[in-house]
Order: C-alpha cells, then structure tokens, then sequence
C-alpha cells in the first residue's frame, strides 16, 4: 500500500464562507471539520485522493492556509510546544511515501529541504497550470514530477526544466451529475478577473457585453483583493503612454462589472447555479495557447451548452458545433448566444451530447490512471536503484 499526502490551499474567500457555515454546527474535531470542508466541493476538492484509496493507497489530505482547521489538527494530533512548521509537523506523523502539491505557491524551498533528508518520502509531486515567472519555475524545479493541465504548458515545462512532466487534464466530478436541474438561467459566466500581463485582461470586455445585452444571466466574478491599486496604477501609466482615453473606457467596463456583478461563488453552490443554467461561457486566461481549463468540463458535466473561445486541441477534446461550441469575438458571442436561446432544440442537443462525452471520458476515474502508472513505475525505478 502506497502512503500518498496531498497538500493543498483554498481561495480565503471560500474558507471565509465555510467557516460562517461551521458557526452554524457543532462541529468540535479535526476530522468532523476536514470531512464537511470536502463536501462543499471546493475546487479539486478530495477528489484525487478518493480515486487513489479505490486503487488501495492511504490518502491524507492538507488545507495548509485553513489556519483553524490546523490549528484542530495541532490540538489533537501535533505538539503545540514543536516549534517545527505544522506542515512539518503533519509530514511526520503521515509518513508519506509520495507527497503532492496542490500549486507551486505551496512549495517552500526551507521545507523541502527538511522533507528531502525523511527516507520515508520518495516522490515530490507539484500541480501548476497558470503563467509562470522565475520565482515559480524555481520552485518546480525542485520537485521530481509536475502535473499540468494543457500541451502548451507542458511543453514549456519540460523544454525548461527536463524533469518528468505529466498531463492531465481538468475533471468533472461524477457526483455533481444532476439531470434534474430545471434550466432557469440563460447565461452565466463564473470566474475570476485578475488584471495583468497574462491573467484576464480579455474578459474585461467580454463580460461587459454579456452583460449590457442580456438580463437572465449570472456573472458571477472573483477579483483581485489589490484591484483598486492595480486600476489606479494603469490609469497613471497610460498617461505617459498616451492611452487615457482607451485606459478610461477599460476602466469604467471593469467598474461596471465590479458593481452589478454577483459575489463570487465556489463548490457545491457554484455546481448548483451551473446546472440551472441554459449556456456556460467560457474563456480561457491569456497567457494559454491550448483548450483546458476547469469550466469546459464543469459546464459539459453539467449539461450546459459551453460557448467557449478557441484554444488549440479543443477539437480533440469535443465535436465544436456538435458537443461544444466557439466565438470569434464580443460579437460573435452575442449572436451565438441569441442563436441559441431561440433555438432550443439545437441548444439541447449540443448540451446533451457534450455531457455525454464529459461523464465518460473527462471523469477522475479516468484521469487519475496516469498519475497512478507514474507512481507506480517511480517507485520500482526507485526499489531497483537502491
């Protein structure tokens, strides 16, 4: 049996929201805690590790900036005169023969260090699939293995560290299927708008327009704790580029948005308004060249209609017009989706068939298989090496 540990972080809006929700409970122990934080479905959630405990690993999981939660832990588990780092801490008690990073920020060069000198760990793992800078290339670096989620970055990856880079793509959790939802939204977007180089300066746009031609939507947006800093510092640096004027309407479509916009939502409640919805779109972040990212899966799995941007190898993931669908622009998006809306029964159609195609192929049944082999195979490299 193989000991894998899994670390991870939320959005600290989310834990926010959970934990107004543990107020309400009587939840007193870690585990009671830790069980109901994976119900509500946060992001990748337990999703790998309940996958790896099917094929007889002992999964743990870690929500390292859930500063309440470990603190559960430290009461019950750790030692509150160890001066040692509670991930430290936790890694010892585990033992764990493979340990996975749930994103680079979670990689600390100090801790690595204490973590190589412990016989019992053989496998450091990191999940990225966002830009990159030095800062996080340093970090991978580090590590034996990293997971991403598109070819693009892949291949970035491994031109620029030569390590052991696996693939695998985003998954819907099967247990969010709901063929019941009554399709009450016509459209909705759920993401985020971070400002910069690389991140989502394109949606800015996009989301304006959806929601100046549309009333029955749900835009729902995540922004940057910093964004009134990052509004007033553009709006400074295009007066010396001579760009106020472009700057200001930028400005004032982000304002808009930020104003009428809905407060964001994660896990279940996310998957809930989702599912009600006619048609999900979806846009990539800038800086990707490559089809992949979480909501194409989600919005399918759900049995949304997906219009999304056009992103290289989409067309090998989904039938485009058939199980998904794509614009070109603002404009195009506005026509597709009033082409839709109007025409039900094509609408259906390409939401039904797309589902189909996410339930069986894009599940972390499925998906999990690779990092499974990858183990399995280090770890016998590893035995022979020895």
């Amino acid at each position: 049996m193989y000991n894998f540990l899994r670390i991870s972080s939320s959005y600290p809006e989310f834990i926010k929201i959970f934990k107004k929700k543990l107020i309400k409970k009587n939840y007193n122990t870690y585990d009671q805690i830790l069980e109901n934080y994976f119900k509500e479905s946060y992001s990748v959630s337990n999703n790998i590790t309940e996958e790896l405990i099917k094929k007889n690993y002992q999964c743990t999981e870690i929500v390292s900036n859930f500063d309440f939660l470990q603190n559960k832990w430290l009461e019950q588990y750790g030692d509150k005169n160890n001066k040692e780092n509670i991930i430290i801490q936790q890694i010892k008690f585990y033992k764990p023969d493979i340990i996975f990073f749930g994103n680079a920020d979670l990689i600390n060069e100090n801790m690595l260090k204490t973590v190589k000198k412990m016989k019992f760990v053989k496998i450091l793992i990191g999940f990225h699939c966002a830009p990159f800078n030095r800062r996080i290339i340093n970090r991978l670096n580090k590590l034996d293995c990293i997971v991403t989620c598109t070819k693009g970055y892949k291949d970035y990856l491994y031109n620029t560290l030569k390590k052991d880079i696996l693939l695998i793509q985003h998954s819907f959790p099967k247990q969010h299927i709901n063929k019941a939802s009554k399709k009450e939204i016509d459209i909705s977007f759920i993401g985020s708008i971070f400002i910069g180089k690389a991140l989502h300066n394109k949606r800015v746009n996009l989301i304006y327009e959806l929601m100046k031609n549309f009333q029955n939507t749900f835009i729902s947006i995540n922004f940057s704790n910093k964004l009134i800093f990052i509004l007033i510092l553009r709006l400074i640096s295009s007066v010396f580029k001579f760009k106020i004027l472009k700057e200001i309407i930028f400005l004032y479509k982000l304002i808009y948005i930020y104003l009428f916009s809905k407060k964001p939502v994660f896990g279940v409640e996310m998957f809930n308004l989702v599912s009600k919805s006619k048609i999900l779109i979806n846009t990539h972040i800038d800086d990707t060249e490559y089809a992949g990212n979480m909501r194409l899966f989600e919005g399918t799995g759900l049995g949304c209609l997906v219009l999304t941007d056009y992103k290289k190898d989409l067309d090998k993931l989904f039938k485009i017009g058939n199980e998904i669908d794509v614009y070109e622009n603002e404009r195009d998006l506005i026509e597709k989706c009033k082409y839709y809306l109007s025409n039900e029964k094509k609408l259906n159609t390409v939401s039904a068939l797309g589902q189909r195609k996410t339930i069986e192929n894009y599940n972390y049944e499925k998906r999990i298989l690779i990092l499974d082999q990858y183990i399995k195979e280090k770890l016998k490299s590893n035995e022979k090496n020895i």
